[in-house]
């Protein structure tokens, strides 16, 4: 097992329980503060770039000021299905996304900003398998936010130490097709419903 100590429920044989942390190839924590500019090739993924109901949208992304390009490393550049999770703020706290290079329509290298917490997994765990598992859970990730009524934020640390069951990568995906498809048909019932 990849976790000692209590699990919080049985899975079946091949699955494991695992820290999200140890599913991550790039340790989790929040972007930086950025400074805006109005020119500039690179954009900051903020907050409201991951919508309640829209998912991803980069037409709410502001310019990165080009002097801060330095103090990010290779890693801190968002890539194709980063897991973002927004980390601060009454109302958006815990709200689950994840980027596509899909939706960078200009092909702009991105950053997080200090309000994001930024998931990308290690090759052999489908980064859509927990997406899947966290947006599941995002009620339990709004109330991991700490502080008080208006400033409360969820950790990195907490995200760190949060417990998922791992199954097999070919039961991934199969369970991320299955959760797909089921969707597909709830939003055809509710398009005929209107």
């Amino acid at each position: 097992m990849c976790i000692d100590g209590d699990i919080p429920y049985c899975v079946p044989n091949g699955w494991e329980w695992c820290t999200l942390g140890i599913c991550c190839q790039k340790t989790i924590k929040r972007g930086k503060s950025p400074k805006y500019s109005t020119e500039g090739n690179t954009l900051v993924f903020a907050q409201k770039c991951n919508t309640k109901h829209n998912g991803i949208d980069l037409s709410l992304a502001l310019k990165l000021e080009k002097t801060m390009l330095t103090k990010y490393s290779d890693e801190e550049f968002m890539i194709d299905e980063d897991i973002v999770i927004n980390s601060t703020g009454t109302g958006t706290l815990g709200r689950v996304g994840i980027y596509k290079d899909s939706d960078n329509y200009n092909h702009a290298q991105i950053v997080p900003d200090s309000h994001v917490t930024v998931i990308r997994t290690h090759s052999l765990i489908s980064s859509k398998y927990v997406y899947a598992f966290l947006k599941y859970n995002q009620p339990l990730l709004e109330k991991m936010g700490e502080g008080s009524t208006n400033q409360k934020e969820l950790k990195p640390i907490s995200l760190i130490n949060l417990r998922i069951p791992i199954p097999p990568l070919e039961e991934q995906k199969r369970i991320v097709d299955k959760v797909a498809m089921l969707l597909n048909c709830i939003n055809s019932i509710e398009v005929n419903l209107v």
